[in-house]
C-alpha cells in the first residue's frame, strides 16, 4: 500500500495512507533504536519514512516511481544524513544489509515481497497487508485460508496480526480493511527453490488427494501410505518436507 498524494499516482490505481498516527505506531510496534537499520518498501513520498528515521539509525527507502522518490528526497531533506532513497524495482534489485522492515507495501505483489524479503536476513518486519491476504498466516491444515503462503511465512517466522486499519483511513478508499502484520524472524534453515516449486505445485491442486495432486501434473512418485488418503491441504510443514524428500529421490535430484 503506497503513500503520499498526486494525480499521476491515483491514476495509476494507487492507494495511499494518510492517517500518521499509524505510522508513529508501525514504529512503535517495530521497538525501533538507534542502532537499528531499516528497509523500507514502497516509500512513495517518505511519509512513513520519516518516523522511521526519526527513531533508526538508518533507513533504505525502495521506490520505483521516479516522482515519488524524488518527492521523497526533497521532502526528508533534514534527514539526508539518515535515510537513502533507492529508486528501483524490490524484486529485481541488490539489498544491502539491514536488520528490521517497516513498510506499507504494494498490495498487488505482496507474495513476491514475501518470497523476497525471505531470502535476506533480517530480525522483526511490521508491515501492511490485505485483511484477507493476511489471514491466510494464520490458517492452520485444512482451513480454508490455508496455504502455499501460509507455509511460507509460517517456515520462516512467527506472524501476529496487531491491528486492523479501517479502508476509511486510505485514499481513494479501497473495498477491503488493512492489517499490520509483525513478522519475528525464525532461526529457519533456507529450503531449495526447488521445495517452494514443488509446494506451489501442489496447492494448484489443494483440495485433492496428494497421490493424485502429483498425477495430475504427471508425475508419479512412491508415496508412503499415509498420503493416499491425505489431501495437499490438510499436509503441515513437515509432511511437505517428507514429499519433497521422496520428491528428489524420484526426480533424480
Amino acid at each position: 500500500m503506497r503513500k503520499g498524494t498526486g494525480r499521476k499516482t491515483k491514476l495509476l490505481g494507487q492507494v495511499f495512507l494518510l492517517d500518521e498516527s499509524i505510522f508513529e505506531r508501525e514504529c512503535r510496534y517495530a521497538n525501533l533504536c538507534a542502532k537499528d537499520i531499516v528497509l523500507e518498501i514502497g516509500a512513495g513520498d517518505g511519509r512513513l519514512t520519516k518516523f522511521i528515521a526519526k527513531r533508526a539509525k538508518k533507513v533504505i527507502a525502495v521506490e520505483k516511481d521516479r516522482t515519488l522518490a524524488e518527492l521523497a528526497r526533497y521532502f526528508l531533506q533534514e534527514y539526508e544524513d539518515k535515510v537513502e532513497i533507492v529508486e528501483g524495482d524490490f524484486l529485481e534489485m541488490e539489498l544491502p544489509r539491514f536488520n528490521k522492515i517497516v513498510a506499507n507495501i504494494p498490495y498487488s505483489i505482496s507474495s513476491k515481497i514475501l518470497e523476497r524479503i525471505f531470502s535476506c536476513e533480517w530480525e522483526l518486519a511490521v508491515m501492511t497487508f490485505q485483511l484477507e491476504f493476511a489471514r491466510r498466516f494464520l490458517a492452520k491444515p485444512g482451513e480454508r485460508n490455508y496455504s502455499r503462503i501460509t507455509l511460507l511465512v509460517n517456515y520462516h517466522a512467527i506472524p501476529e496480526i496487531l491491528e486492523v486499519i479501517p479502508k476509511s483511513k486510505f485514499h481513494p478508499r479501497p473495498k477491503v480493511d488493512s492489517v499490520i502484520v509483525r513478522l519475528r524472524r525464525k532461526d529457519s534453515k533456507p529450503l531449495p527453490r526447488e521445495f517452494w516449486e514443488m509446494v506451489k505445485l501442489l496447492f494448484q491442486h489443494k483440495r485433492k488427494l496428494v497421490k493424485n495432486a502429483f498425477e495430475d501434473t504427471g508425475i508419479k512418485i512412491p508415496l508412503p501410505e499415509k498420503f493416499s488418503k491425505k489431501r495437499v491441504v490438510e499436509c503441515g510443514t513437515e509432511d511437505f518436507l517428507e514429499i519433497y524428500e521422496i520428491f528428489k529421490k524420484a526426480c533424480g535430484r
